[in-house]
């Protein structure tokens, strides 16, 4: 089983995350967006999260879309919550928008 992270690494790790805070067991990122970009985005983001095999919760929102990571399986935030929330940063910042 993965390891939770102590509230302090979880912390430093947010520090580093652009945009994301913690909100109970989970980091979470509201990001503004059109409807038209909720497609290719939630897309994009679910490829990103199959490639690790963990899948974060995905909601449209009023203003645009929210993320929210915890593994489940461990009851809150573990290592894989931190690397994925970078990986939806890459993604939105189009670094991997053409990937094929």
């Amino acid at each position: 089983m993965t390891e939770l992270l102590s509230r302090d690494e979880i912390d430093t790790a947010l520090a580093a995350l652009e945009g994301w805070h913690s909100e109970q067991d989970a980091l979470v990122k509201d990001v503004p967006i059109t409807a038209e970009n909720f497609g290719w985005l939630s897309e994009a983001v679910r490829h990103e999260a199959d490639e690790m095999n963990h899948h974060p919760d995905i909601d449209r929102t009023d203003a645009g879309i929210r993320f929210r990571l915890s593994t489940h399986s461990a009851g809150g935030v573990t290592p894989k919550d931190v690397e994925l929330a970078a990986r939806i940063d890459q993604v939105l910042s189009g670094a991997t928008r053409d990937k094929g």
